[in-house]
């Protein structure tokens, strides 16, 4: 008869590899550290292999204790879901639902769309982390959360997903910008301006990209040159515009929730339609959270 490991010795790897510490992982599993230790020592027994480097003066698991890592980690997670699926089969959103957000839809989505979702289902627990798309997508895929909403394009070819709607851009100028005079303006009006972006790694700043056309040659031009200006979030951009520092794209869900009112700022329409990003809600395939996913996602297109 094949031995198999147990679910609290691969928590034990999980907890290890994530502290670096024996003491602060026994903390974390509420155990003792020599209890541990020894549920580790039992995991290599039966697995006939060294999964941590003891001979390191700091901790190290080895390369196939790396690999056995991630597969502890999946068996972990597929547990979870388990014990979820059977808890929550009779109960529509209800329990935990750990969901990630990024930050140019966060802020402006999910102040409208929680008060009713709190009230319609008054037994979810939803506990939101706000991350780039590459980290939610890892944390996601990792267990760490149950679904993301994102906006695509972007590459989500191993996981589910629902859209919750379409995003449209508005053309934002300074209000004595000459392009104000226009109706709509064209892409390639807004080429040669002073340009106002997020920083890299949030996928706005792509979406935005694609919408004015720049090739890739274009865009690393913009790049490298003086009249491209970077900022960490959306308030600090629409600051920047309406104090003349250049012009950019903004969401339409963001204007919607206020975020240029008041500013010396003029929102015009790009000329060329579509100018617009899904907004989507992705979760890991055959997860047991997926009719609760699919649920939030119904409740979200409502404000969209």
């Amino acid at each position: 008869m094949t031995i198999r490991p147990t679910l609290r010795q691969l928590q034990y790897l999980s907890a290890l590899a994530e502290k670096q510490s024996f003491r602060e992982a026994a903390a974390a599993c509420l155990v003792s550290q020599s209890t541990l230790s020894a549920g580790i020592r039992q995991l290599e027994e039966i697995l006939q292999v060294t999964l941590v480097d003891r001979e390191c003066d700091h901790f190290r698991l080895t390369v196939l204790g790396g690999e056995i890592l991630e597969r502890a980690r999946c068996l972990l997670r597929d547990a979870d879901d388990l014990v979820a699926a059977a808890q929550r089969h009779d109960k529509p959103l209800a329990g935990r639902l750990r969901l990630g957000v990024i930050p140019s839809i966060g802020p402006f989505l999910l102040p409208r769309a929680l008060p009713s979702l709190r009230q319609s289902f008054p037994e979810l627990k939803l506990y939101l982390r706000e991350a780039l798309s590459r980290q939610l997508l890892d944390d996601v895929r990792a267990g760490r959360l149950d679904a993301a909403v994102l906006a695509l394009p972007y590459p989500i070819d191993d996981f589910a997903c629902q859209s919750i709607g379409n995003d449209g851009f508005r053309a934002a100028l300074p209000l004595d910008h000459p392009l104000t005079e226009k109706e709509a303006i064209s892409s390639e009006a807004l080429q040669n301006e002073a340009l106002i972006l997020l920083e890299d790694g949030h996928c706005i700043r792509d979406h935005i990209l694609s919408c004015l056309d720049l090739s890739n040659a274009a865009r690393r031009s913009r790049e490298s040159g003086a009249e491209h200006i970077e900022a960490t979030s959306l308030i600090t951009i629409v600051q920047m515009v309406a104090n003349g520092l250049g012009v950019t794209l903004l969401p339409e869900i963001a204007l919607r929730a206020g975020l240029a009112d008041g500013l010396d700022i003029a929102l015009r329409p790009l000329a060329e339609q579509p100018a617009e990003r899904e907004l989507a809600i992705i979760w890991r395939k055959n997860s047991a959270f997926e009719p609760n996913i699919r649920l939030l996602a119904g409740h979200l297109s409502n404000f969209v």
